[in-house]
């Protein structure tokens, strides 16, 4: 009776957190930015369902290998944990967590104590603040909390969730107890769970596929190709990756079946760029299906660790990673694309860090009421700065990259029209209708004509 009072609520807190504001913002956090197209780019939201899933899945096939009556998601949790993985990202994700943590640091340089911004450590205020474990019976609530901790000596830099550190060292105790009880001992050492383990492969494994996938939004399916050529050293073939997933190939693609299980995976990727039509769909399909392999290329090592069972499988997933920060993340074309948006991000982390700001920018009702309530307060001047940056943390550490955009373009009107004594008129068209790419055209026009006026010593007029 109670195992099924669990699973309801367990169920019920799947569909808590799916449909919470909270997670759907995701969506406006996307993990890969480019100027051509959308085409399948994927975002904080998508990427965090595939996390959910795919932590399902190892936690599933590692217990089929231990055996029949082995299920180590016996909390029911494994798909929870995947999903709220990266509740706690910022704007433009890790460029985002990099510029606030940077700029915090700083900051409270000269106070008591040092503030720091951790995306993975933020998962846990958030979760806390919006109750999205708030459902859960209360040793499996600390269970899944437990298994979000990927690195335990990062907890020092949020010491509000140091005793996170027992929630760990008893969660891990439960699921050795659990693999005990069917015969399988083990001593972890990793300092993880291994929910929380499968949670972190299962990231890896969706980074792999997904950032090779989408650099088609700005590399050519040739020069895709080239790099595919060149990056992978791996030999695993396509009947090495078929004993781990189905690896479906377009029949217009291989005539014969002797010839497809001949192909290496290197081979079979060149292959499906070089399609005229449907290309780019079926090359996506397979990599979805390379990535369920990696899913399935683990095993628990008597040190409680996940370890591959195929090593050449394991070279393949090896040899994505590589590509991606050499070809992809490494490049000068996307560090060229991504310069204007750590801009943006930093342009506002700035202003609210580093500036006296106006609170109506605030559009949190909560945040603004508390940081004028700082303001009129009484505190000592390093009490006071030290619990405004915090709020800020907080604050920028919940922003999107559309909100990011639209306060860098308030902030940038505010201070012509302060340089100017001007007030521009079209100011919300220039703020919520105009492209970013054109809102610092159309906004340098409007200083010019104003500087102009400035300049003649006329009256400082409104600029429509």
């Amino acid at each position: 009776m109670q195992l099924e009072a669990n699973k309801r609520n367990i169920e019920e807190s799947q569909m808590h957190i799916v449909g919470h504001k909270i997670f759907v913002r995701m969506k406006d956090v996307p993990m890969y930015l480019s100027k051509k197209t959308k085409d399948s780019i994927r975002n904080r939201y998508s990427h965090s369902i595939e996390v959910g899933l795919s932590t399902k899945y190892i936690i599933d096939d590692i217990s089929r290998k231990l055996g029949d009556d082995v299920d180590l998601d016996f909390y029911g949790v494994a798909n929870i944990v995947g999903l709220v993985h990266d509740i706690g990202h910022t704007a433009f994700s890790h460029d985002g967590e990099m510029i606030l943590d940077g700029m915090l640091r700083e900051a409270s340089s000269s106070l008591p104590k040092e503030i720091r911004f951790n995306a993975n450590l933020n998962n846990f205020r958030r979760i806390e603040k919006y109750g999205l474990f708030d459902l859960l019976p209360e040793e499996i609530k600390e269970y899944a909390t437990a298994s979000l901790i990927k690195r335990k000596k990062e907890l020092k830099q949020y010491p509000e969730y140091l005793h996170l550190k027992d929630c760990l060292r008893s969660s891990i105790a439960v699921e050795e107890k659990y693999l005990l009880s069917k015969g399988i001992k083990i001593d972890n050492k990793t300092g993880k769970t291994i929910l929380c383990q499968a949670m972190d492969m299962a990231d890896e494994n969706r980074y792999r596929v997904t950032d090779i996938i989408d650099v088609l939004n700005i590399y050519s399916k040739e020069k895709l190709s080239e790099i595919l050529t060149r990056g992978i050293k791996s030999g695993v073939g396509v009947k090495d990756i078929r004993k781990f997933t189905t690896l479906p190939i377009p029949k217009r693609l291989i005539r014969s079946s002797k010839r497809i299980d001949k192909l290496t995976i290197k081979e079979l990727l060149v292959m499906l760029l070089e399609q005229e039509s449907s290309a780019k769909t079926e090359f996506q399909n397979i990599m979805n299906h390379i990535s369920m392999a990696f899913n399935r290329n683990f095993e628990l090592s008597q040190d409680g660790r996940l370890i591959p069972q195929d090593d050449d499988v394991e070279k393949l997933r090896s040899d994505f990673a590589n590509i991606a920060a050499k070809y992809i993340w490494g490049s000068k074309k996307v560090n060229n694309i991504k310069k204007p948006f750590r801009h943006y991000f930093a342009t506002v982390a700035d202003y609210f860090i580093n500036h006296h700001y106006d609170t109506s920018f605030v559009d949190s009702m909560t945040y603004r009421k508390a940081l004028e309530k700082l303001r009129v307060g009484s505190l000592d001047y390093d009490d006071k700065r030290y619990q405004e940056l915090m709020l800020m943390r907080n604050y920028l550490g919940g922003l999107t990259n559309p909100k990011i955009i639209e306060l860098y373009k308030k902030i940038h009107i505010e201070e012509a029209e302060e340089k100017f004594s001007c007030k521009i008129s079209k100011r919300e068209k220039l703020i919520y209708k105009t492209p970013i790419g054109e809102f610092e055209k159309r906004l340098q026009k409007y200083i010019d004509r104003v500087g102009k006026s400035y300049e003649e010593e006329s009256s400082p007029v409104i600029i429509s």
